[in-house]
């Protein structure tokens, strides 16, 4: 991509539709410009209110749907549902604006938040370690590049991946970590330790922003698709609940 095609690339209006975990979330952002954002806490009625959020963001921009350039959307890992609410809308969207879609890693956006609040230096390692449900974490290790500030991308060292809570103080060890992020070590408290010396951030949830800064990463980048290769990221394999399992209040 020439730098002229670079550039045009990049101030396209992205879109940017989250629903992995039990919040939502729907951004705008042009070039740099962050245009709008929002997050609601809707727990599973991800499909019930997402067409309505992303109609509000576009109003506080001021844009018609026909203003959007890119689709982007949180494959993942995360909710079986929530990953196919925000596939499926991208793909509705991208197909009836004739636009192309970019899938996003909601362990790299989490990772990226963390940074964001507080930056590491180069060649530090970021463990982001998600609650997955059923006595499980989705985990992915990344390290800060060089040139992170002026913004090149994360490496992924440890691709996603379920993580056991009993297994995750020799999993942050054995790879260097330096931070943990991520809700997995809080939900997984009594059996989820952390070595001596990793600085600990059970806050950090990625946001609008962190999506859109990898979607314009991602477009800058050449790493679009069609709507119809567009597709969730899912980690778990299993995909159904037993009826004790659903009785006993189980999700995954």
């Amino acid at each position: 991509m020439s730098q002229k095609e670079q550039s045009s690339a990049t101030e396209r209006v992205i879109l940017v539709v989250d629903t992995a975990q039990e919040d939502l979330t729907v951004a705008l952002q042009r070039g740099e410009a962050m245009l709008a954002a929002r997050t609601e806490h809707v727990g599973n009625k991800h499909a019930e209110r997402v067409l309505g959020l992303v109609a509000e963001v576009l109003e506080e921009a001021g844009l018609e749907k026909r203003a959007i350039g890119v689709v982007g959307f949180g494959a993942g890992p995360g909710s079986f549902t929530g990953l196919r609410v925000a596939c499926g809308v991208a793909q509705g969207l991208a197909w009836a604006l004739e636009v192309p879609v970019v899938a996003l890693s909601n362990l790299e956006a989490l990772a990226e938040h963390t940074l964001a609040e507080k930056p590491l230096a180069p060649g530090k390692r970021i463990a982001a370690v998600n609650d997955a449900r059923m006595n499980e974490c989705y985990a992915a290790i990344y390290e800060v590049p060089a040139e992170h500030a002026a913004g090149e991308r994360l490496v992924c060292v440890k691709a996603a991946a379920l993580l056991k809570p009993e297994e995750a103080e020799a999993y942050l060890a054995e790879n260097g970590v330096e931070r943990l992020c991520g809700s997995g070590r809080a939900v997984y408290a009594d059996a989820f330790k952390v070595p001596e010396g990793i600085e600990v951030d059970d806050a950090s949830r990625a946001c609008g922003a962190d999506f859109c800064r990898l979607a314009a990463s991602d477009v800058a980048l050449g790493r679009t698709m069609a709507p119809e290769a567009a597709a969730p990221l899912y980690v778990r394999d299993r995909v159904a609940l037993t009826m004790a399992e659903r009785a006993a209040g189980e999700r995954l």
